[in-house]
């Protein structure tokens, strides 16, 4: 199984994306949750909770997408692996097939 390039190629710039979409908000969050508990309205601390629940979601996303790279890569791998020691294998013969025609001969 050849490495999924044109996959991790395609979900790269996304992942990237969303990545710096989240530290920009993680720091143009600025406050404290003490200054907003105290100086918060309501409506404003609704209105946080659900950006907060918004960029958990959109981190569970990337987490999720990442795992699912991760698997992929991984099973590549270890294809990788099979193959690399299917072709040891095939030299190894080859070379003693080759030692046996040059004593032979």
């Amino acid at each position: 199984m050849p490495v999924p390039w044109g996959q991790i190629i395609q979900w790269a710039p996304q992942i990237i994306s969303l990545s710096r979409d989240l530290l920009q908000r993680a720091r143009r969050g600025g406050g404290t949750l003490d200054k907003a508990m105290t100086t918060g309205s309501p409506d404003e601390l609704a209105s946080r909770v659900a950006a907060l629940e918004d960029t958990e979601r959109r981190q569970a996303e990337l987490v999720d997408r990442m795992a699912a790279q991760q698997a992929q890569l991984s099973a590549a791998v270890l294809s990788l692996h099979r193959q690399q020691r299917a072709l040891i294998v095939v030299v190894v013969v080859l070379a003693a097939v080759l030692a046996w025609r040059s004593f032979a001969a």
